[in-house]
């Protein structure tokens, strides 16, 4: 089943994909029959699979998620309202599927700080926004006698004010009065200073996070693994090449009673949860998946991510290159096994 939901959420990803492609190339262009009858056709096809797979995460969530009310309303607006083509807002279900992807990686974690930190840059527009009524109140003042086509009101005034504050500066408007002039100079400083702020809040947390999920895993960061501290260096460095970085999010199943044991994981940052009958909870440095592997059986526990976590991977070939020259890597790991099943 596992592997069924991993292959079908890689095919609704290029379909996904596809649809996009497709809405961006017929986007005006007149199509003739042949290609307007395959066009329609290409589109009830996706919608068909797209209802299969929104009805199929009801069920399998439990819940609505922020990515499955937006399918919904896709779906439904191509059902019965089919004003606009909304296939568009899909593309961010296709960032949820391939976010393993190392090359999305950067685009999905500033997608998950912008929301972390959507109070701060939330805050800081709000005075941004105030500074622009101010702005605008006093620039329709000093100007609506000269020029009431441009400031007449408050509103046109803003206008004016967001494209002086963003210093964007079209040009369409401008005051003429001295005193205009001098507070539009002034609100052009200001808008710089206003609109670095939120950027450097955004950069910062960005920056935070992506270190947290660099794949690059240092020496200092394995040593500080119980099970690997009392290694040589030789065997650290070895071990350095062989770990393959995760980063998964809360919820994800890691693996299921019963699959195959074909690796170790180690936590190096969030939580899991081992699915027992009185669950158990691992956190950073610890490690998990190694009773299947000393016992060559099967998992004998589900195993799911509790919070965000970043897990180092260990093939079962490379951990028994690792035994063999390091037998105390082995003795290690059989006592681990031998406590954990009693």
């Amino acid at each position: 089943m596992k592997v069924f939901e991993k292959y079908f959420d890689d095919f609704i990803g290029y379909l996904i994909i596809l649809n996009v492609i497709h809405q961006i190339l017929i986007s005006g262009y007149p199509l003739s029959d042949n290609l307007l009858t395959l066009s329609e056709n290409f589109i009830l096809f996706s919608f068909g699979i797209f209802i299969f797979e929104a009805i199929f995460r009801i069920f399998k969530e439990r819940k609505f998620s922020t990515l499955l009310l937006i399918d919904i309303i896709v779906i439904f607006n191509y059902l019965f309202i089919s004003i606009f083509d909304l296939r568009i807002f899909r593309i961010f279900r296709a960032y949820s599927i391939f976010s393993q992807l190392r090359v999305l990686l950067p685009t999905n974690t500033l997608l998950k700080t912008i929301w972390k930190q959507r109070l701060s840059i939330l805050g800081t527009q709000i005075v941004v926004f105030s500074l622009l009524l101010i702005f605008s109140v006093v620039i329709h003042f000093l100007e609506k006698d000269l020029q009431p086509e441009a400031f007449g009101n408050i509103l046109d005034s803003m206008w004016y004010g967001i494209a002086t504050l963003t210093t964007v500066g079209y040009g369409d408007v401008t005051p003429v009065s001295d005193l205009g002039k001098l507070i539009s100079s002034f609100a052009m400083f200001l808008g710089i200073a206003m609109f670095a702020l939120p950027a450097a809040i955004l950069a910062s947390a960005y920056y935070e996070d992506i270190q947290k999920r660099n794949f690059l895993v240092s020496l200092e960061a394995i040593t500080e693994i119980n099970l690997f501290s009392n290694l040589p260096i030789g065997a650290i460095t070895k071990i350095n090449s062989k770990l393959e970085p995760l980063v998964l999010p809360a919820k994800q199943i890691i693996f299921e009673k019963g699959d195959i044991a074909d690796a170790l994981y180690i936590i190096e940052f969030g939580s899991v949860q081992v699915e027992i009958a009185n669950p158990v909870v691992l956190g950073s440095g610890d490690y998990f998946g190694e009773t299947g592997l000393i016992s060559q059986a099967e998992r004998n526990a589900t195993i799911s991510v509790l919070e965000e976590a970043k897990l180092l991977k260990l093939s079962k070939e490379s951990l028994d290159e690792l035994t063999e020259e390091y037998p105390a890597l082995f003795e290690d790991l059989k006592q681990s096994a031998a406590d954990r099943t009693g």
